[in-house]
């Protein structure tokens, strides 16, 4: 039996973003929005109702190719970060509080009175995951245009990853509602044209959406039967015993699992293999289904790849 989710909105979505580059080898997004800011013409009629700003939003990370320069963007928007009087050494936290200040709260406190009522952040990922909408929280808009979404494209998945806003490290969550889109399996500091037309397809649709929201006619529709992959645990690669660093590990993703982002994991599945060829089997709560299997990005941050849980929900 679907959950059933269906919401009646009808706040306006006066003012959108749409970001790339937070992660700054993360082509997609830089190049769309480049492309964008250039040629105003590819989205500046999609949604007449609404403002829309396009921002890189780590550019010093974008001219050098990198993820970050100093620390990860995407993890410095948390209320601590961003209300701290002391000036930052560190680039990306400086970066997110000029952020905050273009597109966060008036007053400077995060998610009192935001500027921004959604934002568009668009992200590639080395792992198998498609084309992934990341909520961080059952926003009406973003639940409806996801399924929307979800019904018109093919490869489309909902993942659901509940962020108390204020709390959350994602830029995203500075606005009143966001959607961070996740697209791969592309390499980072590359571009794939065809994720390319895909990612600006799905943008451009979802800038379609929120025009049709403001119209009142979203809202209206049938709800839509989707799948929602919602946030359980974070794994960690095997370590060597009394060994706690983030890159002697001491087995790799097995390969019955490498590459197959969403597939269903039961209790005594293989998960990991050991260097001299050991299988490791998963033990723990069952089915769950992984996502960012082997994300180049996370091994530093010591996360082999997301758990998740599945439910179907009318939306």
């Amino acid at each position: 039996m679907a959950k059933y989710c269906y919401y009646m909105d009808m706040s306006k979505i006066n003012t959108i973003v749409v970001s790339g580059g937070t992660h700054g080898n993360e082509l997609t997004g830089v190049r769309l929005v480049s492309k964008w800011q250039n040629n105003p013409e590819c989205y500046n009629n999609l949604c007449p109702s609404a403002k829309v700003d396009l921002v890189l939003a780590n550019p010093e990370a974008v001219r050098l190719n990198r993820r970050y320069v100093d620390h990860d963007l995407n993890r410095a928007f948390s209320k601590v970060c961003l209300e701290t009087s002391e000036d930052s050494k560190l680039y990306e936290f400086r970066r997110a509080k000029e952020l905050n200040a273009l597109y966060g709260s008036f007053c400077g406190k995060k998610n009192v009175d935001p500027k921004v009522d959604l934002l568009l952040d668009i992200h590639n990922t080395g792992s198998n995951m498609g084309m992934c909408l990341i909520l961080s929280d059952r926003d009406p808009f973003a639940m409806r245009a996801s399924a929307t979404l979800a019904q018109e494209f093919n490869n489309v998945r909902i993942y659901l990853q509940p962020e108390e806003r204020s709390q959350s490290p994602y830029f995203g969550t500075i606005a009143r509602a966001d959607i961070c889109i996740e697209i791969g399996p592309q390499h980072h500091g590359t571009l794939n044209a065809l994720i390319f037309e895909d990612s600006e397809k799905l943008v451009k649709r979802c800038l379609e959406l929120v025009e049709e929201w403001n119209r009142g006619e979203l809202q209206k529709r049938s709800p839509i039967k989707v799948d929602v992959y919602t946030q359980y645990q974070d794994i960690g690669y095997p370590k060597p015993q009394g060994f706690f660093g983030t890159t002697a590990i001491s087995a790799m993703i097995h390969p019955d699992l490498y590459g197959m982002d969403f597939c269903r994991l039961e209790d005594g599945d293989n998960l990991f293999r050991t260097f001299d060829g050991k299988d490791i089997q998963y033990h723990g709560k069952s089915p769950v289904y992984p996502i960012f299997i082997s994300e180049p990005a996370y091994y530093e941050k010591d996360i082999a790849m997301s758990l998740t849980t599945k439910t179907e929900e009318l939306w």
